[in-house]
C-alpha cells in the first residue's frame, strides 16, 4: 500500500488471460464488462455525435487494415468485445485515442540503460486520478508460461509491457504532428511487442502507419536499448547510441523537435524538460535495479517532479512506476508515486512479492 499527500494509493490488480487470443480477449471482457461499458458511454458523451461518426470512420477503416496485418490482435479485440458484449468498433475507439485527434492527459519520465547483462527500463506513468482506478498489469499466459506482460487500462491492449523474449517497451506521449490513417499507439505497443530484440523492434515500427507522434524506449535480454521518437512527418528517428537514455514529454532529435508544437507543450507537459534535467542528474551513474528505483523516486522540484503528485498547472500523478529486468524477465511494479511506496516483484512466473 503506498500513500501520499492523505491520498490512497493501491497496488495494481493482476489479472491472468490463457488461451487462444480471442479466449484472452472474452476473459478480459467479461470479468470488465461493466467498466468497459462505462468508459464507452463516456467516451461518446465526450463528443458530439457528429464526431463520435467521424471518429468511428477512421476506426473502420483502421481495423479493416488491421485485419489484413495481425489477425490474432484482431481476434483479441474482438473476444474483448463479446466478452463485454459491446460493439467491437466503439471498443476499438475506445483504444485508439488517436481517431479523436486527442492523447488522454499524462506525462511520464522514463530511462533505459544498457548492460551486457541484459536491458534495464523504468517509468513513472502519470495520468488524472480519473484514470488510475482503471489500471492492472494483465499476464497473457501460454504452455510455457507468462508471454506477455502489460500495465494497461481495462478494454485496452496495454500502455507498456515486457514480452517472453524480454523485449521491453515504455512510451512517452510528444506534442508532435498527427494523421487519421494508420494504426493506433497501442496496436503498434503490440505488434512492435510480437518481435525477440530492439533490432526486430525497429524494423517493425519502420513498417507500421503510425497515427500520432510518440516517443519509445525499447531494451532487450541482450542489453540493447533505443529511443524512438517517431510521428508521421518525422517519420521513425532513433536517437544515438548511449549506454543510458533518458526522455519525459518534449523531443530531443532534431526532426522531430521540427515538428513539435511547443505551445502544446507548455500548455500540457510544462514540467517536462524540468522532469528530465532532474532524472538526468540523479540516473547519471545508474546500473542496477535498485539505481532505477532511487532515480524514480526522485522529488526534486515537487510536486511537479519525476516521482509526481497533482500541482495547480498539471492536474496529474503518477499513477504506477514500473521497472523491467529484460534478461531476467522480471518487473518491478509499484501503484502511485513510487516515492510513497513499495515496488512488487515478478519473476516469471512466480506469483508478485514485495520487493524494495
Amino acid at each position: 500500500m503506498c500513500q501520499a499527500n492523505h491520498n490512497t494509493y493501491r497496488n495494481l490488480p493482476v489479472v491472468i488471460l490463457s488461451g487462444t487470443a480471442f479466449q484472452r480477449g472474452v476473459q478480459h471482457g467479461r470479468k470488465f464488462a461493466d467498466r468497459i461499458a462505462a468508459a464507452i458511454a463516456k467516451m461518446k458523451c465526450g463528443c458530439p455525435p457528429t464526431n463520435f461518426r467521424v471518429a468511428r470512420g477512421y476506426a473502420l477503416r483502421s481495423w479493416t487494415e488491421l485485419q489484413g496485418v495481425a489477425p490474432a490482435l484482431v481476434e483479441e479485440i474482438s473476444g474483448i468485445a463479446q466478452g463485454a458484449k459491446c460493439d467491437t468498433i466503439d471498443l476499438y475507439c475506445h483504444i485508439g485515442f488517436e481517431f479523436f485527434d486527442a492523447a488522454p492527459p499524462g506525462g511520464c519520465s522514463g530511462m533505459a540503460i544498457a548492460s551486457p547483462a541484459g536491458a534495464l527500463l523504468g517509468q513513472n506513468w502519470d495520468a488524472p486520478p480519473e484514470m488510475h482506478e482503471d489500471l492492472a498489469l494483465f499476464l497473457h499466459l501460454n504452455d510455457a508460461g507468462v508471454a506477455l506482460a502489460m500495465v494497461g487500462s481495462v478494454g485496452t491492449l496495454g500502455w507498456v509491457g515486457q514480452n517472453r523474449f524480454g523485449l521491453a517497451l515504455l512510451t512517452n506521449d510528444l506534442m508532435l504532428d498527427n494523421t487519421t490513417s494508420g494504426f493506433p499507439s497501442q496496436v503498434v505497443r503490440r505488434l512492435v511487442l510480437d518481435q525477440q530484440d530492439v533490432s526486430a523492434a525497429l524494423n517493425k515500427l519502420r513498417q507500421l502507419p503510425i497515427m500520432g507522434g510518440r516517443c519509445y524506449l525499447l531494451g532487450d535480454s541482450h542489453g540493447n536499448i533505443a529511443a524512438v521518437e517517431l510521428s508521421p512527418a518525422a517519420g521513425v528517428c532513433v536517437a544515438p547510441p548511449a549506454p543510458r537514455i533518458f526522455h519525459t514529454n518534449n523531443a530531443l532529435l532534431k526532426p522531430t523537435c521540427a515538428v513539435q508544437n511547443e505551445n502544446q507543450l507548455q500548455m500540457t507537459y510544462p514540467s517536462s524538460r524540468s522532469r528530465l534535467a532532474a532524472l538526468e542528474g540523479v540516473g547519471e551513474g545508474a546500473a542496477t535495479v535498485t539505481d532505477l528505483m532511487a532515480a524514480l523516486r526522485d522529488r526534486t522540484g515537487a510536486p511537479d517532479s519525476v516521482s509526481k503528485t497533482m500541482s495547480d498547472r498539471e492536474q496529474t500523478s503518477t499513477a504506477f512506476s514500473v521497472i523491467f529486468d529484460c534478461s531476467q524477465h522480471a518487473l518491478f511494479l509499484c501503484g502511485g508515486p513510487p516515492s510513497d511506496g513499495n515496488y512488487q516483484f515478478l519473476h516469471w512466473p512466480v506469483a508478485l512479492t514485495e520487493a524494495a
